[in-house]
């Protein structure tokens, strides 16, 4: 219930978000408060911004699509922070730049690794760290690009309980470290808008040679969506197939691929959960526009972790399903802010607020 009530009192925060500023060509730009309260952090304070660079008439050719910034922080009042700034970015010859530089001195929940941990088992520890991570493509043609992505991220696990769950365990990262990854990246490419897709095929992969620095191991993802009309424009059916693969056993245990989250199968408890080396799942989403700027979603999906691939089982897959509402706060862009709640396996709940669509 506590976590509930923090959600719906950004809700008319979100509201309030504009669009600040518009220039012909140029683009709209929109920032509104974050305002919320958790026991381990007490109270935040932050602020989110997002701007939309667009055509002159809001359409995407060839190589010219919709580039966004998205800058995040938040502070709370025990001296903890997270500052993040997402970059998607057409230049004009048609080269996509996608990244995000995060900073994050933040509490985290240990559960362990595997896929049957018990969500009311954890512990809390403080997990610090820097990151750029993202790719760099160039188009071949209109739908098909292709690159390197890149991964670097330090890390300082801090805040252990003594003999705890962490400490005991004692995985592979458990003292924090650094790496640095690189290698290729693939995406086919036909979606009629990048924020708001109502037709066509996403299609990404990429495999990151972790080489550099504490760890080494390989990491390949495998991200598989379609959108498709139904009827008209005001209904739209999304699918996603998604899938993390670790190589090795070296890899630490913060960046092993984890199932839950607000873009992946909410609806899980938390999304530190369920971690393991190998990960795959699946989700639908309809959605449709309400009235005035608001519209609503249904979802469901379903999916699971594990160390190897033959150790999947379909009797362990976790499964989701749930409702959410949606306010453009751009509505010429096809942006919205978005508040959703999931239902789990095992009466797990999870409540999500966001910008822009889950997938």
């Amino acid at each position: 219930m506590r976590r509930l009530l923090n959600v719906l009192f950004l809700v008319p925060f979100i509201s309030l978000a504009q669009e600040q500023d518009t220039v012909a060509d140029k683009g709209s730009f929109a920032i509104f408060p974050a305002i919320s309260y958790a026991p381990e952090t007490d109270l935040q304070l932050g602020a989110v911004g997002i701007w939309v660079l667009k055509n002159a008439d809001n359409s995407q050719s060839t190589f010219q699509r919709q580039s966004t910034i998205t800058p995040y922080f938040v502070y709370t009042l025990k001296k903890q922070s997270i500052a993040v700034v997402n970059l998607d970015y057409y230049f004009h010859e048609g080269q996509n730049l996608n990244t995000a530089i995060r900073y994050y001195n933040f509490p985290d929940s240990y559960y362990g690794i595997g896929n049957d941990n018990d969500p009311d088992v954890s512990e809390q520890y403080t997990n610090r760290f820097v990151q750029l991570e993202g790719q760099f493509l160039h188009p071949l043609n209109e739908k098909i690009f292709v690159g390197g992505a890149f991964d670097a991220h330090f890390t300082s696990i801090r805040k252990v309980i003594p003999e705890g769950l962490l400490e005991t365990q004692n995985p592979n990262g458990a003292d924090g470290g650094n790496l640095f990854g690189f290698g290729p990246a693939f995406r086919y490419d036909t979606r009629d808008y990048t924020i708001y897709p109502t037709s066509g095929y996403f299609i990404a992969s990429r495999l990151v040679f972790n080489l550099v620095g504490d760890f080494n191991y390989t990491t390949y993802i495998a991200d598989f969506r379609k959108y498709m009309k139904i009827v008209n424009e005001d209904n739209i059916l999304a699918f996603q197939f998604r899938s993390q693969f670790t190589m090795g056993t070296d890899a630490p245990f913060y960046k092993l691929p984890q199932l839950g989250g607000d873009e992946r199968l909410r609806g899980i408890a938390n999304a530190s959960l369920y971690r393991d080396r190998q990960m795959m799942y699946t989700q639908v989403e309809y959605r449709r526009p309400l009235f005035w700027r608001f519209g609503m979603t249904v979802f469901a999906g379903v999916g699971d972790v594990a160390y190897d691939l033959d150790d999947f089982s379909l009797s362990e897959f976790k499964y989701i399903a749930g409702i959410g509402g949606r306010l453009a706060i751009m509505p010429d862009r096809k942006l919205n802010a978005r508040l959703d709640i999931g239902v789990g396996r095992g009466g797990q709940t999870g409540i999500y607020i966001g910008i822009s669509e889950a997938f």
